[in-house]
């Protein structure tokens, strides 16, 4: 009698507790979309007679990665093991079929035409990867130079496949992907030291083979010659220029500005940043980046919450996808970093980006609910 009692008691207070969103990071959901509200009112004024068109396909993104995220912030993040090999068979797919029939625009071959609609899957690959590479790690000790050099053959592939496109930027991403998860992982310094100078060399030897294009090598020389006569160099200076003509609190979003005039390339895109610094100046610049600061710092927050391995390596490569993209692209729109075509998250204009930041942010949430009702292994709070 006692003994049924006992059991009772005790299947009570094991059961586990019904999952909704008691756990999301409010705060990280905020600073998310308080960027991409910011982000489509940026496309908005940086466009001209097509701005009207920008802001919607920006809302459109947002609708579509929100009916992604939502989901998969309620189901239990821990079912993505059960489909590692599905996922990098999916994403290599994707991939290979750009090589085959992907659409061109500026020299470059990412895009897939779905319809009326172009989806650019080396954006997904990065989410696909990050959620690859985190299981893989999750489960084999990275310490380990056979588990290390297969880690590395996965990512790779892949990468190898976006520098076809040719896309250097996003494959510079999935190489800082690599080596922050795997450094979280427990991978060894000679090992990533040995990663490093291969690196090196590999640079070295891509352009003693002339295996970079020649649009690659112009952005290269121009961020080490910025004085050099060429297009690049050109819209290297004109984004320097908007930045500091913005001042300390910028023109105004109605003034007249080098973007508006036809001086500034890719106002939209690549160097929005530099557009909205020209219209919100250094103050309005300076509270755009302490908006992602927080994001990176609430991210962290969740891998440090996190009740197992696989949501912390999950936390840490979404985190550091974020991170690469705003030091590298506001760094190049600086001139402190060469142009090598990475979008801002959540403030570049682009469907495809904007649907995996936000399903990202959709994954971290998955992350932190669980944190709640499952006790962290790494950590009190």
């Amino acid at each position: 009698m006692s003994l049924t009692k006992t059991r009772t008691r005790s299947s009570k207070t094991t059961a586990p507790k019904p999952v909704w969103f008691g756990g999301v990071d409010v705060l990280l959901l905020l600073v998310a979309l308080t960027l991409t509200a910011f982000g489509v009112f940026a496309v908005y004024i940086a466009g001209d007679q097509s701005r009207n068109a920008y802001a919607v396909n920006q809302i459109l993104g947002l609708v579509v990665g929100l009916a992604g995220a939502v989901p998969l912030a309620l189901i239990d993040y821990k079912i993505m093991l059960k489909y590692l090999r599905v996922i990098y068979s999916v994403m290599i797919a994707l991939l290979a079929a750009v090589l085959v029939l992907g659409a061109s625009a500026g020299g470059a071959q990412r895009w897939i035409n779905l319809g009326p609609v172009q989806v650019q899957p080396s954006e997904f690959a990065k989410l696909l990867m990050v959620v690859v590479l985190a299981g893989y790690l999750a489960k084999h000790p990275v310490s380990e130079n056979k588990v290390f050099l297969i880690a590395l053959g996965i990512v790779g592939a892949p990468a190898l496949l976006v520098f076809m496109q040719p896309d250097l930027g996003t494959a510079l991403v999935f190489g800082a992907l690599f080596v922050a998860m795997s450094f979280i992982a427990g991978a060894r310094l000679y090992q990533l030291g040995a990663l490093g100078v291969a690196g090196v060399a590999g640079v070295i030897l891509a352009l003693k083979l002339k295996l970079l294009q020649e649009y690659q090598v112009a952005r290269l020389t121009s961020f080490l010659n910025p004085n050099e006569s060429g297009a690049y160099s050109y819209q290297l200076a004109q984004s320097k220029l908007a930045i500091g003509s913005g001042g300390l609190t910028g023109k105004g979003f109605g003034a007249t500005t080098l973007a508006n005039l036809g001086f500034l390339p890719e106002d939209h895109t690549d160097f929005i940043f530099a557009n909205l610094s020209e219209r919100i100046g250094f103050l309005g610049g300076a509270v755009l980046l302490g908006l992602f600061f927080v994001l990176i710092w609430r991210i962290l927050r969740v891998a440090t919450i996190s009740s197992d391995r696989f949501g912390v390596l999950l936390a840490v490569g979404v985190g550091t996808v974020f991170l690469f993209h705003v030091f590298v692209n506001v760094g190049m729109v600086m001139g402190i970093m060469p142009v090598t075509g990475i979008p801002l998250p959540f403030i570049s204009y682009g469907r495809s980006s904007l649907v995996v930041s936000v399903v990202s942010i959709g994954i971290l949430q998955s992350v932190a609910i669980r944190a709640r009702t499952e006790p962290s292994k790494y950590s009190k709070n």
